[in-house]
């Protein structure tokens, strides 16, 4: 009986392990299709984002922290001397579904958050018309499901 219980004893946190390695993550059948938001954000973007993460909401995409979703939102806004450019894009590997880019340009340290502005609306109005819907998404062999507007990520 010793034997029995010292095997049984030796014998379960191995077996213990080797259960949690196989594990896989669970994904509810018509859950939201997951879009991994930028970890990292300048002030500048970090003021637009979130116009972003509503309209994936709307159109019943899931925002996630930090690019851990089944999609992948890249969010750039570059600011140069005189020229403002935002890229916004939505890919699937290296596949984009959806883009945006914009370019605003103005005086040299003059009216740089006007720029900012006007470069944002025209990467974000070029997205939202791009934006697949998440049911396109899950024809498209995705999974769908929509977002609550209470549950918005805050960046």
């Amino acid at each position: 009986m010793k034997l029995f219980t010292r095997s049984l004893l030796l014998s379960a946190p191995f077996a213990f392990l080797v259960s949690c390695a196989g594990r896989t993550e669970f994904v509810p059948d018509g859950g939201p299709v997951t879009v991994g938001m930028p970890g990292e954000l300048s002030d500048r973007e970090h003021s637009y984002v979130g116009e972003v993460d509503t309209a994936l909401r709307n159109e019943g995409y899931q925002p996630v922290r930090a690019g851990s979703g089944e999609l992948r939102l890249d969010f750039r806004i570059s600011e140069g001397p005189i020229n403002t450019d935002t890229t916004i894009q939505l890919r699937d590997g290296r596949t984009i579904l959806a883009e945006g880019n914009g370019r605003g340009s103005g005086m040299p340290m003059f009216g740089r958050d006007k720029v900012a502005e006007r470069s944002f609306q025209k990467a974000f109005g070029d997205f939202q018309a791009a934006l697949p819907g998440a049911a396109a998404a899950r024809s498209s062999g995705m999974s769908d499901g929509g977002g609550n507007p209470d549950e918005e990520y805050v960046y």
